[in-house]
C-alpha cells in the first residue's frame, strides 16, 4: 500500500508538459544603408525614361499603335447621340443597267425641283458634275434655271497635281492662312463643275486622302491650289450652313480653322493638324435622321401632292442641308472606318456633323500629360525601392487597369484621348528602372570628415 501511494504521488508530481527551449526570434534584416541613394537613382532613371516616352508620344512615333485603339473606342457605344437633324442624305444607292453612270442632267433637274418646294437650307452635290449632259446640252441650261430657284447649291470639284489654266469658279472662296504650309497638300489644277449651272455657286474640293487599306480617320479641310488655300467640300458645306464668310475666316496651320460670320462673330473653331486635316469623330449611330433613295424623291413628292403620307416626309427637309451622292456598291470607293465601311458621301457627312456639333476628338493637353507621366514614373520607381518588386508590380498593374478604364470613360464623355501605348511603355520602363536601381551595386559612401591617411 505504501508503495502504491508513493507511485501515485510520484505520477502526480510529474509536469503536465515537457519544457522545451523556445526558438530564437528571426533576426530582422538590417535596413539598407543605401536606400535613399537607390530611391534617388530609381527616380533619376524613371525621369529619363518618362522624358523619352513623352518625346515618342508627342512626335507621333506611337501613332501606328494608338490609332487602332482609337478606332476601337469610337466603335463603342458612347453617350447617347441622336442622328443629325441638320443634315439629310439623298442616296444614289443603285445604278440600273438601263441607266448607266453618269446620269443625265434631267434626272438631277427633276429631283432638285421636287426638293426645293420644301425649302431645304442648301443642297450639296458630292459628285463632280464637270461634263456636259450625256443626252442633250439643253438639259444643262434647264438645270441652271432650277438652281437659280434654289436657296444655295454647293458643287464639288476635284483638285489634281497637273497644271492647267482652267479658271476657278467665281465663288470658289479662298481662305486667309498663317503658319507653315509645306505639309498641306498642294495641287496645280482642278476639274471644276460646269460654268453653265455652277458659275455662281459655292464650290469645294471633294478629294479624300485615305491610308493603307482605304482606312480613313482624318478628312482634309483645306488644300493649296496655286498659292491659294481653298476649302474642301465638307468645309464649304459647313460654312454655308453656318452662314460663315470664308474670306473673313482664318486658317492657322497646325492649330485650327476659325470660321467667322460677315460681322466678325466667331462661329466655329475647327482643330486641324499640320496637313490641314481634321480627325473625324465617328459614331455607330446613323449620321442623319432623314435619308431616302434618289429614285423615291419624285414618288414622295407626288404622294404629298395627292394628300398621301409618304414613307419619308419631304416637309421634314425644311432648314436642313441635303447631300446628294452615291452609296451604291459598284464603281465607287468604300472606305474602312471605325464604324464599318462607308461611301465618300457618308464619310463627308460624318466630318460635317463633327464640325456642326463641335464634336471634336481632342488629346489631353501636353502639359497635363507630361506632369502625369513624370509624376507616375518617379513615384512608381520610388515605390519599388520602398515596397519591393512584388507589391509595386501589383500597384502598377492596378494603375494600368485604372488608366485603361479612364481612357474609355474620358472618350465617351468628353472625346478626350488618354494615350494607351505610351502609358504601357511608361509603366514598363518605370518598373524596370526601379528594379535596376534596387539591384545596382553601389559603392560605399565616403565620410567627408575622415581625413585621408598619409603615407610615410
Amino acid at each position: 500500500m505504501t508503495l502504491g501511494i508513493r507511485d501515485s504521488s510520484a505520477v502526480e508530481d510529474l509536469p503536465f508538459s515537457i519544457p522545451t527551449k523556445p526558438a530564437p526570434a528571426p533576426v530582422p534584416e538590417p535596413p539598407d544603408p543605401n536606400q535613399k541613394r537607390r530611391v534617388a537613382l530609381a527616380a533619376g532613371l524613371s525621369l529619363l525614361w518618362g522624358i523619352f516616352t513623352l518625346l515618342a508620344q508627342f512626335s507621333g512615333a506611337l501613332n501606328a499603335f494608338e490609332e487602332p485603339l482609337l478606332d476601337w473606342r469610337q466603335s463603342l457605344h458612347s453617350y447617347p447621340i441622336k442622328p443629325s437633324d441638320q443634315l439629310a442624305l439623298v442616296a444614289i444607292d443603285a445604278i440600273p443597267a438601263d441607266r448607266p453612270w453618269p446620269w443625265s442632267r434631267l434626272d438631277y433637274t427633276l429631283m432638285l425641283r421636287s426638293l426645293i418646294d420644301y425649302a431645304p437650307q442648301s443642297v450639296v452635290f458630292e459628285m463632280n458634275l464637270n461634263d456636259r449632259d450625256t443626252d442633250y446640252t439643253s438639259f444643262d441650261t434647264t438645270f441652271s434655271h432650277i438652281i437659280e430657284r434654289a436657296n444655295i447649291v454647293v458643287f464639288a470639284a476635284t483638285v489634281m497635281t497637273t497644271n492647267n489654266s482652267a479658271p476657278p469658279p467665281a465663288k470658289l472662296g479662298s481662305l486667309p492662312f498663317h503658319g507653315d504650309t509645306h505639309l498641306v497638300p498642294r495641287f496645280g489644277s482642278a476639274i471644276w463643275p460646269m460654268e453653265t449651272f455652277a458659275g455662281a455657286s459655292p464650290v469645294g474640293a471633294n478629294n479624300l486622302e485615305s491610308e493603307s487599306g482605304l482606312r480613313i480617320r482624318r478628312l482634309p479641310l483645306v488644300f493649296m491650289l496655286n498659292q491659294k488655300m481653298i476649302p474642301s467640300l465638307a468645309l464649304q458645306a459647313a460654312a454655308q450652313f453656318l452662314g460663315a464668310d470664308l474670306s473673313l475666316s482664318e486658317v492657322q496651320v497646325g492649330r485650327a480653322i476659325f470660321l467667322r460670320r460677315k460681322d466678325g462673330k466667331l462661329l466655329r473653331t475647327v482643330p486641324i493638324d499640320d496637313q490641314g486635316r481634321m480627325q473625324i469623330r465617328y459614331h455607330p449611330t446613323p449620321t442623319t435622321s432623314w435619308q431616302a433613295s434618289f429614285d423615291n424623291i419624285l414618288v414622295y413628292d407626288d404622294q404629298l401632292h395627292n394628300g398621301l403620307i409618304p414613307e419619308h416626309n419631304l416637309r421634314s427637309l425644311a432648314h436642313r442641308q441635303v447631300w446628294i451622292g452615291r452609296t451604291d456598291l459598284g464603281q465607287r470607293e468604300i472606305f474602312n472606318t471605325a464604324v464599318g465601311k462607308l461611301s465618300r458621301v457618308e464619310v463627308q457627312l460624318q466630318a460635317e456633323r463633327t464640325i456642326l456639333d463641335q464634336d471634336y476628338v481632342r488629346p489631353l493637353p501636353p502639359m497635363i500629360l507630361a506632369a502625369l507621366y513624370l509624376l507616375i514614373g518617379i513615384g512608381g520607381a520610388a515605390a519599388l525601392i520602398k515596397l519591393g518588386p512584388i507589391h509595386s508590380a501589383a500597384i502598377l498593374i492596378v494603375l494600368l487597369a485604372f488608366w485603361v478604364e479612364s481612357s474609355i470613360l474620358a472618350f465617351r464623355l468628353y472625346n478626350v484621348i488618354l494615350p494607351l501605348p505610351s502609358f504601357v511603355m511608361l509603366i514598363f520602363g518605370t518598373y524596370m528602372a526601379g528594379l535596376l536601381a534596387s539591384y545596382w551595386e553601389l559603392e560605399p559612401e565616403t565620410d567627408p570628415r575622415q581625413l585621408p591617411l598619409k603615407l610615410n
